[in-house]
């Protein structure tokens, strides 16, 4: 990822995709690419592009709880469940 600044990764997914590889974690995972690319190119997402599937709490739980886990500070959280998305697509306002 060094070598691609602009690109960025979203944690989007229903989480279920860590039973087909035997040993992986969710918190390996994030370690693994926290160090690769940092907080600042992550962003929260959960597969909830269709419809009625809608906001899916427990994949953000999961992510969170992941995250907090492995230590990773309140500002890189904020970054990546939010800041990160806020930052790369600034909100318009009327005016």
């Amino acid at each position: 990822m060094g070598a691609c600044a602009n690109v960025h990764l979203d944690t989007s997914s229903s989480n279920n995709w860590i039973g087909q590889t035997p040993g992986l974690t969710l918190a390996a995972v994030f370690k693994d690419t926290l160090a690769a690319g940092g907080a600042s190119r992550l962003l929260f997402g959960t597969d909830s592009s269709f419809f009625p599937r809608g906001w899916q709490r427990g994949i953000y739980e999961e992510q969170k709880a992941a995250l907090e886990n492995l230590g990773v500070s309140v500002e890189d959280r904020a970054l990546i469940f939010g800041g990160n998305f806020e930052r790369l697509f600034p909100a318009r306002r009327s005016g």
